[in-house]
């Protein structure tokens, strides 16, 4: 019998194949067999995806990552790093200084530019690599930059030294001193590390005692604390407690106690002598003790060139958290509760601490790091956990932190987002992406695959994330075959869709998402590797905010799909068009008086068009992007019809939403048999190209017959730079 089975949304976009017979689940209902070039509306209907727009090249035409910094709604710049150097693009356009671009020399070479992770905290950008210390990069002006090791004078150490036979003893407790160890201890690397002593025997410093003799300058301790009395013959009453400064104690007589210094003091390596001997500036008073006698009551740096540097930075909970460095991969630093630059060890609440997560792998390296809803997450390379006080009236600290294994995937080397403040993360294998939700029910955090219901698209390899808000919610990844991935996620609406996004021949190799000057949109710019008449050459491309959803005029003045494209608006008509960035290369144009191509611009770029147009897209066309329904599948009286053959009667309805053009064409397949295509149809038909001005919205009709076949479905095909977006077939 006749039947036409309807598809009243395609929001679950490109499906995976194992898929293919599941007629009872909601993915393969709103589902595609095929969704490149086209994204999926958590409406329901799918959409052309926007194309790019043409703004620079990188240095030298150079690899290159970018960084969104934004430091208010409505200022947002992107910073290229490329090998040693820093450029600064602020909507689209390169900011310059005496007519120049600004650059800014850097500390990070082009063969680890793929390590790079940062956080921001205002105006200021701490990066990391793993390989070097921590990079402060702080913005004065937009033409005004600086970048800086991040130097800390505090902290971190590691454990203290526990062998009593290895000792060290410093040459005076204040300035440049000398450290004597008796073991071969040192190395060059050690220069800039940290030193932290403590002192071991406190024989040499008489203990307080009340109402005793004593003369000025006397030097008395009091618990950990050192003091040296600065007034009076008496040590008085009150024995001395403040930790800074000039304290009177007993106004009597007189007595003042000069706090010096309490247990430790921390040294700076400034030389390497030998491998017995540095010296070294005081950054903390060094106690005396430890210029009296030796002490092994000592601890390094734990970032040095010694030990490695942290590869991974968050802010969390007013906190700067660091992890995994070369030689402590599974430790997690905290700083200072509000001072992201100090990481002197304390036990107080609101003090720096650090832990090390466990592991069920031999080598559990942490590889990132980024806070949520729910606490601090921890992406490591075979588990995930996540860290939260343990009492709701205070942060997270050294005595209310509580770490819990979350679960056992493992991450890759790629930061995550978190868009509602459940992490998005892309596991060990590359190839599929897991959010961390909380459980009401379980009482925990737990892993829920994003990927599974297309997870052919992660085959090759997920390397990057981002996640664009508005105008729709989206997730952008770049894959290691260049191309793009979209992701749309809507929880409350139980929208979970993908799809393959190619940007015609071009390779994306860093793409960032930061505010438009408006700060209503969102932009996505992306790197884009291109090979234009012969050479190969790295473009700086924004992509247009078009998605199907516009309304106004502008929705068909502003559509843009076509890649690396040019933005010319000519107020007094012109019919000639110059793109020396596509010289040689075959373009289209969407303009306002139709659309045009594919031409082939000539060897400087330039383009003549048979009318006089005001307003242009001109670039270039992906001619592999297309949209096709999964098997149609009709009732039968015993079931469905899978493997029966079965035809497509004519008429084709389709419910189409502001477009201009497009093509559907019908697709039979069979056992051991190459594809039948049927040939494309118009969606709308037109007479010339220069019909091209308007779009149409509401239901159409298609004759669109097949002969009989085991399996049927229709193509969607995009008409050049036409806009195109259908919400429902029937």
């Amino acid at each position: 019998m006749s039947f036409s089975p309807p598809q009243n949304a395609f929001s679950s976009g490109e499906i995976s194949p194992l898929l293919y017979s599941r007629y009872d689940y909601q993915r393969f209902q709103t589902g595609l067999r095929t969704c490149r070039g086209f994204l999926p509306l958590r409406q329901g209907g799918f959409t052309r995806m926007p194309g790019t727009l043409f703004k620079g090249y990188t240095h030298a035409n150079a690899a290159a990552r970018l960084i969104a910094f934004e430091f208010a709604r409505d200022d947002a710049v992107v910073l290229e790093f490329s090998s040693l150097r820093m450029r600064v693009w602020r909507y689209g356009e390169l900011v310059m200084t005496g007519g120049v671009p600004f650059e800014l020399a850097t500390p990070f070479p082009g063969i680890h530019l793929d390590k790079l992770q940062w956080i921001q905290s205002a105006d200021v950008i701490y990066l990391c690599d793993g390989l070097r210390p921590i990079q402060k990069l702080s913005r004065m002006a937009l033409d005004n930059w600086s970048i800086a090791p991040l130097l800390l004078d505090t902290g971190p150490f590691r454990a203290q030294n526990l062998d009593e036979a290895v000792t060290v003893r410093a040459s005076a407790v204040v300035g440049n001193v000398t450290i004597t160890s008796n073991s071969p201890i040192f190395s060059n690397p050690h220069m800039g590390a940290l030193l932290q002593l403590t002192a071991q025997d406190y024989s040499s410093i008489a203990l307080w005692t009340g109402n005793t003799a004593v003369a000025v300058n006397d030097v008395m301790r009091y618990g950990k604390n050192i003091y040296r009395l600065s007034a009076g013959t008496n040590t008085g009453v009150n024995p001395p407690i403040h930790t800074e400064g000039i304290e009177k104690y007993d106004f009597e007589n007189g007595t003042s106690w000069q706090y010096l210094s309490d247990d430790f003091g921390v040294v700076r390596i400034t030389g390497v002598t030998s491998k017995f001997v540095v010296t070294g500036t005081v950054l903390r008073r060094l106690p005396a003790p430890v210029v009296a006698a030796p002490t092994y009551r000592f601890a390094q740096g734990a970032w040095s060139d010694v030990y490695g540097y942290p590869a991974t930075l968050e802010i969390h909970d007013q906190r700067l958290a660091a992890a995994a460095t070369r030689t402590e991969p599974r430790t997690v630093w905290f700083s200072t509760l509000g001072a992201f630059e100090d990481f002197e060890p304390s036990t107080e609440a609101d003090g720096s601490f650090a832990y090390g997560i466990a592991g069920r792998s031999s080598v559990n390296r942490v590889l990132w790091l980024r806070g949520g809803s729910r606490g601090l997450h921890i992406g490591a390379l075979g588990e995930e956990y996540s860290t939260r006080s343990t009492t709701e009236q205070q942060g997270i600290g050294p005595t209310t932190a509580y770490f819990a294994r979350d679960s056992a995937i493992g991450s890759a080397e790629v930061q995550p987002i978190a868009p509602d403040g459940a992490p998005i993360f892309v596991a060990r294998d590359g190839a599929r992406v897991f959010q961390m939700t909380y459980s009401l029910q379980r009482d925990k955090v737990r892993p829920i695959e994003l990927s599974l219901p297309s997870q052919h698209i992660g085959i090759p390899g997920f390397r990057e994330i981002a996640w664009q808000s508005a105008p729709q919610q989206l997730a952008w990844l770049r894959r290691g075959d260049g191309t793009l991935a979209a992701m749309i996620h809507d929880e409350e609406e139980d929208v979970l869709g993908w799809a393959v996004c190619p940007v015609a021949d071009g390779f994306v190799e860093s793409i960032v998402v930061t505010s438009d000057a408006t700060g209503a949109a969102d932009v996505v710019t992306m790197i884009v590797r291109r090979e234009v008449d012969g050479q190969i050459v790295r473009m700086l491309e924004e992509m247009s905010v078009t998605y199907g959803t516009l309304t106004g005029a502008q929705a068909l003045a502003d559509a843009n799909h076509l890649f690396a494209a040019a933005d010319i608006t000519a107020p007094g008509g012109t019919d000639a068009i110059d793109v020396p960035h596509l010289a040689n290369s075959d373009v289209y144009c969407w303009t306002d008086q139709g659309q045009y191509g594919p031409v082939t611009a000539s060897p400087t770029g330039r383009i003549d068009l048979p009318v006089t147009v005001t307003h242009a897209f001109v670039g270039l066309f992906d001619p592999t992007h297309q949209t096709e329904t999964l098997p149609l599948q009709a009732p039968a009286q015993d079931g469905n019809t899978m493997g029966r053959r079965q035809r497509l009667h004519s008429g084709l309805g389709l419910r189409l939403h502001r477009t201009a053009a497009g093509y559907v064409q019908e697709v039979e397949r069979e056992i051991d048999a190459p594809d039948r295509v049927g040939r494309p149809q118009d969606l709308l038909p037109r007479q010339v190209a220069a019909d091209l001005v308007r779009t149409y919205s509401g239901v159409c009709r298609i004759d669109a017959p097949s002969g009989f076949a085991g399996e049927l479905s229709y193509r969607f095909l995009p008409d050049g730079a036409a806009p195109m977006t259908v919400l429902a077939s029937v």
